[in-house]
């Protein structure tokens, strides 16, 4: 629960727990958006790292990640079992991990990945443990913007039987589709309930970069990024959220102080 307080991700948890997943208008929402934009019955939404933050309430700051990034093979060894180091791929089972961030790693697989699977990890997995323990911050809402960004053009390919499959970040899409409706004054009950979401719809034309790059799911690619200021967050003090009664803290991990200016990479160890 720390963890999560800490980088005022715990509130957003919280919301996650308790929403329900309205499938049809998230499968719209993906098959709709290009650049950033989407209109659905009539309403125009947007989608950024801006956004994100201010409907999630997760700050908007921190080193920007996403899934395609590696990180330097030193990073795992606070966190991957010391005889596992050795069989250490770029995909690895979830059992390499130490017992202790076992939990937490299965937190962030549900509320912050999203995907679905937890017998495998990946990079981005090790990244954000060293958000949520401290050691490196990371920006969340860039993080999850750009995952939402990575799963249109693979949705937009699948039958309609089969987009569902491909989807993920369903409560998130209807967190940052009810913000944007208050902001525009308009009720979820009179927005969810207009003929856009029970007349079937033909399928949007999808206008795609001629020679651009197809699209990978999941394969990382090296790319090294400069971290900017470390900065801390507001802590809270709600009850913890349902499914996460014990969250374990990494013993003795150290802080970030709010005024250094040049990254720093601390050991949870």
């Amino acid at each position: 629960m720390t963890c999560f307080q800490y980088q005022s991700c715990f509130g957003y948890c919280e919301r996650i727990s308790q929403i329900q997943h309205p499938k049809e208008l998230v499968r719209f929402f993906v098959l709709h958006l290009q650049n950033g934009h989407v209109n659905l019955a009539g309403v125009d939404f947007t989608l950024s790292p801006e956004i994100v933050a201010q409907a999630t309430g997760i700050p908007n700051v921190g080193e920007e990640w996403n899934k395609r990034q590696q990180l330097d093979r030193f990073h795992y060894e606070s966190y991957i079992k010391p005889g596992c180091m050795r069989h250490l791929t770029a995909v690895f089972p979830f059992r390499f991990l130490r017992d202790e961030y076992a939990p937490l790693m299965r937190l962030i697989i549900r509320y912050f990945t999203c995907e679905g699977r937890f017998s495998r990890l990946y990079s981005y997995h090790i990244r954000l443990l060293m958000h949520f323990t401290r050691v490196r911050m990371m920006n969340i809402p860039f993080f999850m913007c750009c995952n939402i960004e990575r799963m249109v053009p693979l949705v937009q390919r699948k039958s309609p039987a089969q987009q569902h499959k491909s989807i993920y970040h369903y409560a998130l899409i209807k967190i940052i589709v009810m913000y944007q409706l208050t902001q525009q004054g308009i009720a979820w009950e009179d927005f969810i309930s207009r003929d856009f979401f029970t007349v079937p719809q033909p399928p949007p034309e999808i206008v795609h970069d001629e020679g651009g790059p197809s699209h990978q799911f999941d394969i990382p690619e090296p790319e090294h990024v400069s971290a900017p200021a470390c900065v801390t967050y507001q802590r809270g003090h709600r009850a913890l959220f349902a499914s996460a009664r014990r969250v374990l803290s990494p013993p003795r991990v150290e802080g970030v102080s709010p005024s250094s200016s040049a990254q720093r990479i601390l050991s949870p160890h």
